[in-house]
């Protein structure tokens, strides 16, 4: 029940979530969560997913199992936008509007997952990022005070035959790989 200033330290838009950090000191330490191994759930696994379900039940708590693993999704908000999200855990633990961001612990209440999608068109089809993908968020922050993320930067086209004409390659086949941009190109 008590409030706490906080600010925004990271967004990862790829994963839909946020790194906060209190801008005041509590005078007791709070209590937290920690990761689990997340890279060990199993399927049939029992999960307890924790949130504020219909942003109006606070403290929801919902049981299930791990129902698949390694899902890729493409998730939408109520104003359109959508994401692609990959290797979510798919539970049947009832995750609602509103309990985005709450965790999904494992019997251990350790965190295996933070509760990110649920299937509008079925009964308790949801999922939630693994918990080791968003503890390495967390770490790139805490080392670098931003996410991080490496990339090769390539991009390529498909070769068809009027590529091959055009360009007076020796095939009509396989890809032709393109030089990409810097960031500094980009910024421009």
């Amino acid at each position: 029940g008590t409030a706490h200033e906080v600010e925004v330290l990271a967004r990862d838009p790829q994963l839909d979530v946020a790194i906060l950090q209190l801008t005041d000191t509590p005078a007791q330490p709070l209590p937290h969560l920690t990761f689990g191994d997340s890279t060990r759930l199993r399927l049939g696994e029992t999960v307890i997913a924790i949130g504020n379900a219909l942003a109006e039940f606070d403290n929801s708590v919902s049981v299930g199992v791990v129902s698949g693993l390694s899902r890729s999704i493409t998730a939408s908000d109520s104003f359109g936008r959508s994401e692609t999200l990959r290797e979510v855990i798919q539970t049947d633990a009832a995750i609602n509007p509103g309990n985005s961001g709450g965790p999904l612990l494992n019997l251990a209440g350790e965190v295996v997952g933070v509760n990110v999608a649920t299937s509008r068109g079925a009964d308790n089809v949801s999922f939630a990022l693994p918990a080791h993908i968003v503890a390495e968020v967390v770490e790139s922050v805490e080392t670098y005070g931003e996410i991080v993320r490496p990339f090769i930067g390539v991009r390529y086209t498909m070769v068809t035959e009027r590529l091959q004409e055009l360009n007076s390659l020796p095939v009509d086949y396989g890809a032709l790989v393109i030089r990409g941009r810097t960031a500094e190109e980009l910024a421009v």
